[in-house]
């Protein structure tokens, strides 16, 4: 899929709105009959919609990053933070969000081979 990749059960969605990525992945009011028994699936995320961004600053003469991101609604089945994705480096991440329409924030780190802002989304 892409701009999406999977890591030990976590989704990744980069540079899109969670409500965005996942509408295009996932549909409501599956009905799976097996056995005799309804069970409906409907999307896990459908209420989350989330922004990333990457921010930079100067700091002596080096450019440094950090993701951003907000979310405007959190589906309660889920939980959702920033990560800095840094290129051949460890990966930053914001706490899990929690609050609703307040911006969380990955610390600041340098990107000498490039980093990007992303969504992480955990399935609960």
């Amino acid at each position: 899929m892409s701009g999406q990749e999977r890591q030990k059960g976590l989704t990744v969605l980069k540079n899109r709105t969670i409500a965005e990525k996942l509408g295009s992945v996932m549909f409501a009011g599956l009905m799976v009959l097996t056995a005799g028994v309804a069970v409906g699936a409907a999307p896990a995320s459908a209420a989350t919609s989330c922004n990333a961004w990457l921010a930079e600053k100067e700091v002596a003469g080096l450019n440094q990053f950090r993701a951003a991101a907000v979310c405007t609604d959190i589906d309660s089945n889920v939980r959702v933070r920033v990560v800095l994705d840094r290129e051949s480096a460890s990966d930053y991440y914001s706490p899990w969000i929690t609050i609703e329409n307040k911006a969380y924030y990955t610390d600041w780190a340098t990107c000498p081979a490039g980093c990007d802002a992303s969504l992480q989304v955990r399935q609960l």
